[in-house]
């Protein structure tokens, strides 16, 4: 594992660059729906999918929290 992949959380799932930029871009405008639907396309990640979520069930947490995971999405697709 390299420095770059270190803070990358391993619930977020490698899909094509093209997807997890749309979901990472998603996660911004309507929290916890880009992470779904990338769990959802990832042969249904469990828990990419739970913490989709949990973001959407959370009123301002799960923004926030929607917010950073979009940002970590987009770092790995660019990565």
């Amino acid at each position: 594992m390299g420095a770059k992949e270190h803070f990358m959380p391993s619930a977020i799932p490698s899909l094509e660059k093209n997807v997890m930029i749309i979901c990472g871009i998603l996660d911004f405008f309507f929290f916890g729906v880009g992470t779904i639907i990338l769990g959802a396309l990832d042969d249904c990640n469990v828990w990419c999918v739970l913490i989709g979520v949990l973001q959407l069930c959370l009123p301002f947490v799960g923004w926030f929290w929607s917010i950073i995971w979009g940002v970590l999405i987009l770092l790995k697709a660019l990565a």
